[in-house]
């Protein structure tokens, strides 16, 4: 991924060529790319306690009814009782990788969502289409929006290794209609997105991004070649 980022970081193509040095990367691209890891983290530890947690609920049930059954046996209650105790350390243990991993819970500011997206679209080389939203405006916690947009381009085969960043080049379109900002991303190339999405990654990137928009009172589209995050105005923009 850092390959990708000199590329996008105007430094010419020269730079991948010299020693590594901060000064050869584009920092909001590596402040972009933070937040993208940022939010695979947090989403897979999500992912990971949502699946424990029922098989190890079960457990904990079976086990208290195991040890109430099981009284007059001392020795029984007592292995039942180390199952139950291992049992509620996994599940502490699960609550507190989904704490070490928040993300996405910053405070939240009346920000303009397009002009968030639009930002992000460019940083990677993109054009913006915007029709009719000038000064909309959404509550927005922009961490996790931002790495949305992010997740979203790589969706639509923008800087995946299925296809080189100069092959596809993101573009953003931006209007207003029925109360909600429409954010469609698409890719355009000299050749057609081709992106796995039953690959692992991008499915948590489908869901962490599609997780963004619920949060921000949304929801995320994914075509065959586009992804769409459909955002309501604040009221007074409606």
């Amino acid at each position: 991924m850092s390959t990708h980022r000199r590329e996008h970081g105007g430094t010419g193509p020269t730079a991948s060529r010299r020693p590594a040095a901060g000064t050869d990367l584009n920092p909001v691209l590596e402040r972009l790319a933070d937040l993208e890891r940022r939010s695979l983290l947090a989403e897979q530890a999500r992912r990971q306690a949502h699946r424990l947690r029922t098989p190890l609920s079960v457990i904990d049930l079976i086990t208290e009814t195991m040890q109430l059954e099981g009284q007059q046996d001392p020795q029984r209650a007592e292995r039942l009782a180390r199952i139950h105790s291992a049992a509620g350390s996994l599940a502490t243990e699960l609550s507190d990788a989904v704490k070490s991993t928040r993300f996405g819970d910053g405070p939240r500011r009346q920000l303009d969502p397009v002009t968030l997206a639009a930002d992000v679209v460019r940083a990677f080389g993109g054009e913006v289409r915007a029709q009719g939203v000038a000064g909309a405006t959404l509550s927005v916690e922009s961490a996790s929006l931002e790495a949305a947009v992010v997740h979203a381009l790589r969706l639509v085969g923008v800087g995946t290794d299925c296809n080189g960043v100069c092959a596809q080049r993101p573009v953003l379109h931006a209007e207003c209609r029925d109360g909600e900002i429409l954010l469609s991303i698409s890719a355009a190339g000299s050749a057609p997105p081709d992106t796995p999405r039953e690959r692992a990654d991008l499915r948590l990137m489908a869901e962490a991004a599609e997780r963004a928009a619920q949060d921000h009172g949304g929801s995320l589209t994914l075509g065959t070649d586009s992804a769409t995050f459909r955002l309501p105005l604040a009221s007074g923009d409606a």
